[in-house]
């Protein structure tokens, strides 16, 4: 009597997996046989579990289908696995059901968009673009609009016109059945295939971020996204105790004061609010740097609404002054700056930022760039926000990637594009050259040290693991046992 064949995988550290045949290694990234798969096995072993900080996220698995929830627009989508079938249970409670992972591609609406698509490398499935292409910083994809891989809807005489806009989307799933729409928060949620992302209603870096979780699920991608989210979060962690150590001893007077503002033509000026450190990402990153952030005062200015349940809030000159005349530092996190001096330079002129040309915008990587990259380097925007307050390890050097100074430094560039290598491969953004305090001693001359506190080649670069997260082979035996082996393949037989 034969019995069946039990394959033995090696690891990376010598060790033989038995896998049973009711195990799924990783997320499968093709369709399983209709007619020959267990309903009892769970397809989905690569989890996106939310950040503590995520307010309007979360997905919830099952063996054969997860249910995402957007919380702030208060629309859930069903994704079951292609070649089973959505559950009768289930019926009529979804805005969306589809098949996944998603082959039938995907038009944006928005930049921030652009950056999770790159990093899960699935640029190529960007179809289409509906909005103004002038404000597109990734270099590939305007490489790719350029060619006209990617196709552009928009009002050239209004880039703005909203209806424009709306008509072209319902355009695109017309002519495209099988493709989704990414919506932004205050766009077209309810349409057929919109799929809603409300990621710029987070309050923290860390929880827009953690918005990759969503473009991942679509795409059975966690396990890549689970790798990148981590590693970026670890970086994160590293300059904060930094920071947090440098300004143990600094009295809450004594610490670095910055004004976050901008000004919104025919509006006002926009100021920071920070009632608590995780109000907004600003806030977080003043918090994270050990300084001291300006807030607005509850009464003080107007609000506004655009759409949504968010609420804006605004000072005229007056009150602007009143409030941030005596900032060490301004950061303007706008490309405008330049504008708006002019046009106020008397009253500007009477800031102390302003007189010791402490001013920085947000063009250290181009005119577009914070909108759309930015989002997924928050760690490095830390670590510039730290050196510009001196709370960043003194040990080391970081150049300053997202914050220029106003009147010092040239706006930067995002870049190019190497075609074709490149348009074939996930984005790899730049990353906190984070070392903790005292480590940098220790480290030989050729090596720089990691969060872990373990030592990595300066020139080396740390992938995900696109590998294992596009695993598409599942591995059927017996119960999941590891043996150690001494031997680099190994397959057992049992007569």
């Amino acid at each position: 009597m034969k019995l069946p064949t039990i394959a033995l995988l090696l690891s990376s550290s010598s060790t033989l997996v038995v896998v049973s045949s009711e195990t799924v290694l990783a997320n499968p990234q093709e369709c399983i046989d209709p007619a020959n798969y267990p309903e009892d096995t769970d397809y989905f072993p690569d989890k996106y579990t939310p950040h503590s900080t995520t307010d309007f996220l979360t997905i919830d698995y099952f063996n054969t289908y997860k249910i995402v929830t957007n919380k702030f627009n208060d629309k859930s989508y069903l994704l079951y696995q292609c070649g089973t079938e959505p559950p009768e249970s289930e019926s009529g409670k979804h805005h969306v059901v589809l098949p996944i992972p998603h082959e039938g591609g995907v038009a944006i609406t928005q930049t921030p968009h652009i950056a999770p698509m790159e990093l899960l490398n699935k640029r190529s499935d960007i179809k289409a673009y509906i909005g103004n292409p002038q404000l597109v910083s990734s270099p590939c994809l305007n490489h790719l609009i350029d060619e006209e891989t990617v196709d552009v809807m928009f009002n050239a005489e209004n880039p703005y016109d909203s209806e424009f806009n709306k008509q072209s989307a319902l355009d695109f799933v017309a002519a495209n059945p099988d493709a989704v729409v990414f919506a932004g928060p205050t766009g077209n949620k309810d349409e057929d295939r919109h799929l809603a992302i409300a990621a710029s209603q987070e309050k923290t870096a860390v929880a827009t971020f953690d918005w990759l979780g969503m473009y991942a699920a679509l795409f059975n991608l966690e396990g890549m996204a689970n790798e990148i989210i981590s590693d970026t979060e670890a970086r994160y962690e590293c300059s904060a105790k930094n920071a947090k150590a440098l300004v143990a001893d600094i009295q809450e007077a004594d610490k670095p004061k910055i004004l976050w503002a901008q000004y919104f033509d025919g509006i006002g000026w926009s100021v920071a609010d920070c009632p608590t450190p995780d109000e907004a990402y600003y806030c977080e990153f003043a918090n994270h740097c050990g300084a001291e952030i300006i807030s607005r005062p509850e009464g003080m200015g107007f609000s506004k609404q655009y759409g949504s349940p968010t609420v804006y809030w605004y000072l005229e000159d007056e009150d602007f002054l009143k409030l941030g005349k005596d900032a060490d530092t301004w950061i303007y996190p706008s490309k405008t700056f330049s504008d708006v001096y002019a046009e106020k330079k008397e009253l500007l002129d009477q800031f102390k930022s302003v007189q010791n040309e402490n001013v920085y915008d947000t063009q250290g990587q181009g005119p577009n760039g914070w909108h759309e990259q930015r989002l997924a380097e928050y760690d490095v925007v830390a670590l510039d926000m730290c050196a510009l307050v001196g709370t960043n390890n003194p040990e080391t050097i970081h150049r300053r990637r997202w914050f220029r100074s106003y009147f010092d430094e040239n706006i930067g560039s995002p870049g190019t594009c190497d075609v074709p290598d490149e348009l074939e491969v996930a984005w790899k953004p730049a990353e906190a050259q984070c070392t903790p305090l005292g480590s940098a001693a220790e480290a030989k001359p050729d090596e720089t040290v990691d969060v872990s506190g373990e030592t990595e080649e300066v020139s080396g670069e740390t992938e995900p693991n696109i590998e294992s997260a596009n695993a598409a082979t599942f591995i059927r035996g017996v119960e999941l046992a590891v043996v150690t082996v001494a031997v680099s393949v190994l397959t057992l037989f049992i007569e």
